[in-house]
Formats: structure tokens, C-alpha cells, sequence
């Protein structure tokens, strides 16, 4: 069979109603201490202004003060601007000693005083760290507020906001192995498995059967978890390239990350077990460093992070793959700003014998620009109004 790539960005998902980066920026720099609580284990939970923070006595009910204060002061550095994934770089330059910032000093400073902590300025930035990517986490949800999707099958003709795709997808999938690669966290994509398009034909490189990795359901029981086994064997096949809302490493004690689990609706993330046998008795060892969900951030930081071994590396290594085997390249509400990324496109498509089409119904000029350098096709138009006939060079 021939092989098709697509590669999907932030644009992607915006019919569903998810928000866009200039959204969760200005939701960011909107957000208020007392809009959210932090558990003693860690994890973020939103809350209105007037509700008491139940776990207010603890260290981190006064660490969730210096993550607003330091994106205040990172947008008094960019003169009011505000981007949360140059944010990221910012912080963790300097937690890497890539960065001087006297700013940063007086900030940490002034917060222990005020707050009367003894936290360092390396706590401090792991903690803003933890809780940054929950709220990132928190704030992805689409226009009903869903995360997680119930398993309804959908059935043709209309997906609304997406029929088009969907029709050529299937179109794609009648002779071709379709790898579909995103730069998505959320996780709508793998709502079309239950769909007369797709009818189930869509594996992520994560299986359940024969996993020995559970969660905890709301504290009642115990239920089996897919863990990341690196095995595509489907006809569309999703590679989450910067991770997921749903993906987590799975770390041992004293041995670092043992492979990559997913988890559902009702899981905690702080209870999360491998089942080992000891003795001949079967035990559960709890993932206790878990605090939020693996996915990528920064605009050059989570470069750094591609060829983790774990999971990361292997994805981009398909991805590497994929593009080189395959006959054409579609990619879909990408705005072309991840320099690597592009890198990878340039070096591993064969652009003098294979065709690019780029969908980006208000494309920017550097998305045009790239179009024109590979000597691509530009197609107007959203996931919805999509017609295979101009996919066809």
C-alpha cells in the first residue's frame, strides 16, 4: 500500500472550539490566585473567586501567588505582551543557567519575604512548572467544556466542522496507509475512531491488553491502563508528537521513567500502579511524582525534549519515517512556526517529486511563504469545506 502523511496544529481543533494560542495567552494573564487551589499532592483545581482554598495552610496555596507574579513580571519585561510558550522558555532558560535575569532574582527575593518561605529559586521554578502545565491542561477543553469524550459512534454524513476531512480521510484510507501526525494535546482526534469513517481503524501506539499499569477510579477500583508499546499496526495511524492531556511517564523509584501510560475520565493522577509480582504475590507500586499530564512546551524548550528515549524520540522517529515513504504530505491548521518541525519536513520529504498541500483558511505570511519555498499547494478553507478533488495534484 502507499503511504499518506498529514500533520495537524493548533488550527486543527478550532472548529470543535478549542482555544487558540492567543486565547489561552489572554486567559493566562487574566487568571487570578484565588481562580484556582493546589492540592497538597500537588494537583490544580479551579474554583471561583469566593470559595475558600481548602488546602490554604500549605506551601503550595502560597506558590500558586508567585506564578501569577511571575507572569506579571515577564510580561512587564516584553512591555505587556504575553506568549505562554516564550513564557516557558524564559523561566526554564534560567532554570538551565541559560539566562540571567536580575528581574527573576528580585521576584524570588521579594515572594519568600513576603510569604515567608524558604523556598529556592530552582523549587520555585519546578513548582511554577507543575502548575503551569495544569492549568495549560485545565484551559484545553472545547466549547461544551468536554476533555475527555464518551465512546458515541458517529455516523455519516456530516461530522459538524469536520465532514470534508473526514470524507477525504476515508478516501485516503482505501489504498493508503495514512500516518497522522499532530502537534494537538487535546484529544479530539481520537474521538473520530467511532465513526463510519474511520470504523475503529485508528491505533496511537498504545495498548491495553496485557498491560500490567492501573489507576485508581475515583478511589474506588482499580482499572487497567494503556501503556506505550510502540505498535502501529492500523490503517490511520496517530502519532502525538508533542504529547497528550491523557499521557503520563510512569516512574519507578530508583529508576527513573518506565514507559508511558494513558489514563480516563475519573483517574487521579497521583494514583497511578504497575503491577509486579513479589514472592509469588501480586503488589501495586504507586507513581508518586506524578502531577499533570506530559506534554510539550516553549518554543525552543521542548525542542531539547524530541529525542527523549521513553516516548518522544520514538514518534519522531516514525514521523521521520513517514514523511520520507510517503507519496504526499497534507498539513492542516499549522501555522509553520516550529523551526524544527519545519527542519524535519525539509530534510526528510522529497518535495522535488512528492506534492505539499497546506489548508489554513487565513494563512500568515510565513505560512505562505513556506508554501511557495516547497512549492506547495495553498488551499483556503477549513476542515469542514475540504473536497478531495483539490487534493489531488
Amino acid at each position: 500500500m502507499t503511504q499518506t502523511s498529514i500533520l495537524l496544529g493548533a488550527g486543527f481543533s478550532v472548529n470543535r472550539g478549542y482555544p487558540t494560542a492567543n486565547q489561552l495567552n489572554e486567559i493566562l494573564v487574566n487568571l487570578d490566585a484565588e481562580d484556582f487551589w493546589v492540592h497538597t499532592a500537588g494537583t490544580v483545581v479551579r474554583k471561583n473567586k469566593d470559595e475558600d482554598d481548602p488546602c490554604w495552610y500549605s506551601d503550595d496555596a502560597r506558590h500558586k501567588h508567585f506564578v501569577i507574579k511571575l507572569i506579571q513580571l515577564y510580561r512587564d519585561l516584553e512591555n505587556g505582551s504575553f506568549n505562554y510558550e516564550e513564557f516557558y522558555d524564559f523561566y526554564n532558560e534560567i532554570y538551565r543557567g541559560e539566562r540571567e535575569s536580575p528581574e527573576f532574582e528580585g521576584l524570588c527575593n521579594s515572594f519568600r519575604t513576603e510569604f515567608k518561605l524558604e523556598t529556592n529559586n530552582t523549587n520555585l521554578i519546578s513548582r511554577t512548572n507543575n502548575i503551569l502545565n495544569q492549568l495549560i491542561s485545565i484551559f484545553l477543553v472545547d466549547r461544551d467544556g468536554n476533555k475527555f469524550y464518551s465512546p458515541v459512534h458517529h455516523c455519516k454524513p456530516i461530522y459538524p466542522g469536520y465532514s470534508g476531512f473526514l470524507n477525504c480521510l476515508e478516501h485516503w484510507g482505501e489504498n493508503s496507509i495514512v500516518h497522522i501526525h499532530t502537534l494537538n494535546h487535546d484529544l479530539f482526534f481520537e474521538t473520530f475512531k467511532s465513526s463510519d469513517w474511520v470504523q475503529g481503524e485508528l491505533s496511537d501506539g498504545f495498548e491495553e491488553i496485557g498491560s500490567s499499569y492501573y489507576g485508581d477510579f475515583k478511589e474506588n477500583y482499580k482499572v487497567r491502563l494503556p501503556r506505550f508499546t510502540n505498535h502501529f499496526d492500523k490503517k490511520f495511524r496517530l502519532y502525538k508528537l508533542h504529547g497528550s492531556v491523557d499521557q503520563f511517564p510512569f516512574h519507578i523509584q530508583n529508576e527513573g521513567i518506565d514507559t508511558y501510560v494513558k489514563v480516563k475520565l475519573g483517574i487521579g493522577t497521583s494514583d497511578l500502579f504497575k503491577e509486579i509480582k513479589e514472592e509469588g504475590k501480586l503488589k501495586y507500586i504507586n507513581d508518586w511524582i506524578n502531577y499533570h499530564p506530559d506534554f510539550l512546551s516553549g518554543t525552543t524548550s521542548k525542542i531539547l525534549r524530541y529525542r527523549e528515549p521513553w516516548y518522544y524520540d520514538k514518534v519522531f522517529t516514525h514521523f521521520e519515517g513517514n514523511l520520507k515513504n510517503s507519496e504526499e504530505l497534507i498539513i492542516i491548521g499549522y501555522g509553520c512556526g516550529d523551526i524544527e518541525i519545519n527542519r524535519l519536513i525539509e530534510k526528510c520529504f522529497d518535495f522535488k517529486n512528492k506534492h505539499l498541500f497546506l489548508v489554513e483558511p487565513y494563512p500568515s505570511d510565513i505560512s505562505r511563504d513556506f508554501v511557495v519555498r516547497f512549492n506547495g499547494t495553498l488551499i483556503e478553507k477549513t476542515p469542514d469545506n475540504l473536497n478531495i478533488d483539490e487534493l489531488k495534484k
